[in-house]
């Protein structure tokens, strides 16, 4: 027979050992639609908050040569139970040249998080740029060193093909030019209008 004072603890747990579920801190991710782009050209910016009830977001003072609007209200959605928070900007940018949008902050009581900067390549072509050490270690989160090592692991992209000239028509003249009117007389005679 088990004594009581084992079968208390059973049914009541140890009370030291139980474990309360810690809310999470609010974590912020930050995403352009395009890596590159032309100057006057405008593209969507997205914070995405999850974990947070009422958050706010500070938008890094305007660059010099990049113009940052907001373009709706804060839209609040709920994903498996989570609060998930976007916040929508248009950025503009105005000068060719290469930017790194600085991180945003966000707030939501006494917690705060940060996004990771963004870079933005505008040029007057609009061509996307090589990805860089740099970019690639913010977006997948390694470390630079690392990131650059994938980078020079990396096949080259593959080279265009070459596309193959027309080899010249070596025919007499007189003969291509029944050639082509036979074909002719045939496109008409076949003509599905008559």
């Amino acid at each position: 027979m088990m004594p009581l004072f084992f079968i208390a603890i059973f049914f009541t747990g140890f009370g030291g050992l139980t474990a309360h579920a810690v809310p999470e801190s609010p974590s912020a991710t930050a995403t352009l639609t395009h890596r590159a782009s032309r100057p006057g050209q405008p593209l969507e910016l997205i914070v995405t908050v999850r974990e947070a009830a009422h958050p706010s977001v500070l938008v890094p003072s305007s660059l010099a040569g990049l113009k940052f609007h907001p373009l709706h209200k804060p839209e609040l959605l709920s994903i498996e139970g989570k609060n998930v928070w976007l916040f929508r900007y248009r950025v503009t940018p105005f000068e060719v040249g290469d930017y790194e949008i600085p991180p945003f902050e966000v707030i939501d009581g006494d917690y705060s998080s940060k996004t990771q900067p963004l870079f933005l390549h505008v040029s007057r072509s609009g061509r996307l740029p090589q990805l860089s050490a740099k970019e690639l270690s913010l977006g997948v989160n390694l470390p630079e060193p690392l990131s650059e090592e994938v980078l020079k692991a990396a096949p080259p992209p593959p080279l265009k093909p070459e596309p193959t000239p027309t080899p010249p028509d070596v025919r007499p003249l007189s003969a291509r030019a029944a050639s082509t009117c036979w074909k002719e007389l045939k496109a008409f005679w076949n003509y599905p209008g008559k």
